[in-house]
């Protein structure tokens, strides 16, 4: 028989284990006991000032229920977009899903052997939520992004094949145009890795979000050639992404907006060649932002849908593109669980939103921009995005697939311009000091980090002076404003 001997050493080693296991169980049960000081009276603060925050905004739009046709069965669904006649598209995984064991370490497709999705996993459905179309059987293992553009083509993205693809209105067992190498991730010109979304220019040009690897934006010709390419996972510029997961185009603003999903924020670039325009984010939006529409509406706004986080609701929000101020929120009677996707109509009456988990798409419509509309219609008035009217300047602060940055000339007709334009204000300037005026507000033109660049001048929609104190790192004033202490 033996005897254990309880040492000194050994009864220090059970009350370590005992101590232990007391704070385990501590954490892992709701007992106020074993929380911090204050911390179920901060959760409350917090609920609170949530509270307070999204009575300030308008609940528009509103949840249309029973819609779109409960009988039509879907998978995860993971992307949403407007054909040219106003009826939805949605894309989806129908038998197929994306979980822990779809992709290796190295971000290959587990399951190459298998055939592709048998079912249709483009559905389009009318206003009423009928289904009127489908297709896109034996084409897709996972699906992603969809988009359409202006000449009625389909554009989507496959994270499990790393590629895309366009397909024509009469042409969709083929596609007429694919890039990427199927099952085969890779960060140069010829590779994606997981792209995620496709957003297209009136010219013909178009936007890659490379999300999930690659954290970079790539703009093609039509014919599908690399034009520029921007974007970095690393460093503390506006370029830095963190999955790039959704694209919007804005083109009467003359810009490109991403949904940088884990910053939680909606960066927006110059669609020409990339430079940074400015950024939007929220603390009542949280840290993770999933998907961004844009509507020309009253001077545009941005449509978002944020993220499943600890800190905030999951919702959709309607955004002043102007001001950076929260407008609206919307969500379902029963809230969101994991939004994926969001589309909007050119005037903003109606919004769609994917979600993945459950396997759901929710319309809202906006009654007050319904209504405008309808007025807009009587009158021939009807709200039309406007085609971008830029000349092309290539290779201006944008960064190449190797994150450095890519610096070309100014072309000669816009040097020219703004030659002219700096020797008028040179001129005004020095007669009001001739003629002993005072008052003049002497401040840089600057870009960051101190530099005396002309190059703000020529990035910006207006000729706008930036104070010396301001960053391109700052996010657009946005509201609610969080308090001091958030």
């Amino acid at each position: 028989m033996k005897v254990y001997m309880c040492t000194p050493l050994r009864v220090f080693e059970i009350l370590v284990l005992t101590s232990c296991i007391n704070f385990i169980y501590g954490q892992r049960f709701a007992d106020e006991n074993y929380y911090p000081v204050g911390f179920y009276d901060n959760q409350q603060r917090q609920y609170e000032m949530i509270k307070t925050a999204l009575k300030k905004l308008d609940n528009e739009p509103e949840w249309v229920k029973d819609w779109p046709d409960p009988s039509v069965k879907l998978g995860q669904v993971s992307g949403v977009a407007l054909d040219n006649e106003g009826r939805l598209l949605v894309f989806h995984r129908a038998s197929n899903v994306w979980d822990a064991t779809t992709f290796s370490n190295r971000n290959v497709y587990q399951r190459i052997g298998e055939p592709p999705i048998p079912h249709h996993t483009i559905l389009t459905f009318n206003d009423t939520g009928e289904l009127v179309d489908m297709w896109g059987q034996n084409l897709f293992y996972i699906p992603h992004g969809i988009t359409v553009d202006p000449q009625g083509n389909v554009w989507v993205t496959d994270v499990a094949l790393h590629q895309v693809f366009k397909f024509k209105p009469d042409l969709r067992d083929k596609p007429a145009m694919v890039l990427g190498d199927k099952f085969v991730p890779g960060r140069d010109d010829m590779h994606f890795c997981k792209p995620s979304a496709v957003a297209v220019l009136a010219n013909g040009d178009f936007f890659v979000a490379d999300g999930y690897c690659n954290h970079r934006i790539l703009k093609f010709s039509p014919e599908g050639s690399i034009i520029l390419q921007w974007g970095t996972s690393n460093g503390d510029s506006p370029f830095v992404l963190n999955v790039p997961h959704a694209l919007t185009l804005a083109e009467e603003q003359q810009v490109v907006c991403v949904a940088d999903r884990e910053h939680g924020r909606v960066p927006c670039f110059r669609a020409d060649n990339g430079t940074f325009v400015q950024h939007y984010r929220s603390w009542l939006i949280g840290s993770r932002l999933f998907s961004v529409a844009y509507s020309p509406v009253h001077g545009g706004r941005l449509y978002v849908v944020n993220g499943p986080n600890e800190a905030v609701p999951v919702r959709g929000y309607v955004i002043d593109y102007q001001s950076g101020k929260l407008l609206q929120t919307f969500a379902p009677s029963q809230g969101f669980a994991n939004p994926h996707d969001i589309v909007v109509s050119p005037d903003g009456s109606k919004v769609y939103v994917a979600e993945l988990n459950p396997y759901k798409v929710y319309k809202f419509v906006d009654e007050t921009l319904r209504n405008e509309s309808r007025v807009n219609k009587k009158t021939n008035s009807t709200v039309h995005v406007k085609p971008t009217a830029t000349v092309e300047v290539a290779g201006v602060s944008v960064a190449g697939s190797g994150g450095e940055w890519w610096r070309g000339a100014l072309g000669g007709a816009g040097g020219a311009a703004v030659a002219a334009l700096l020797a008028l204000a040179a001129l005004a300037l020095l007669r009001a000091r001739n003629n002993g005026r005072k008052g003049v507000t002497r401040r840089r033109w600057e870009y960051s980090h101190g530099e005396f660049k002309l190059r703000r001048l020529l990035e910006r929609r207006r000729f706008t002076r930036v104070h010396s104190d301001d960053s391109d790192d700052e996010p657009a004033p946005m509201l609610p404003h969080p308090p001091a202490n958030a």
